[in-house]
């Protein structure tokens, strides 16, 4: 009998990302501007469709992490490095942004460790 595992991480990350689109958007916007937020909307509805993750989706994946963990920012000459000059610390939203950066670098974990998991399966089947 050959049975399929559901991508539960996956689906968490789905739902993560659709339950959190307004805040993932707000988010994305102060930080990296109008075009940060229609990635945040594409990768959104990109996740929800029922096909393999694609190399560019993985990408876009860890885009969203690197801009909701500032690692976009050294770069001086940067729009988000701009954005981020804009934000004030005290501002409520901070600590909003760094909530939702929690829940997603942990979502995003959890599928990196399930996909490499499905991988290891696929290679011993092979």
């Amino acid at each position: 009998m050959h049975y399929q595992t559901i991508p539960v991480a996956r689906i968490l990350m789905s739902e993560f990302l659709t339950e959190q689109r307004e805040a993932l958007r707000e988010a994305a916007t102060r930080l990296g501007g109008p075009q940060a937020a229609r990635r945040v909307a594409a990768l959104t509805r990109d996740l929800a469709q029922p096909i393999p993750i694609s190399r560019t989706l993985w990408r876009q994946l860890q885009w969203v992490s690197d801009l909701l963990t500032l690692e976009l920012v050294d770069d001086l000459d940067s729009l988000e490095a701009g954005y981020f000059a804009d934000l004030d610390p005290n501002d409520p939203v901070v600590e909003e942004i760094c909530l939702l950066t929690d829940q997603y670098t942990d979502r995003l974990a959890d599928l990196q460790a399930e996909e490499r998991a499905d991988t290891r399966k696929r290679q011993q089947a092979a």
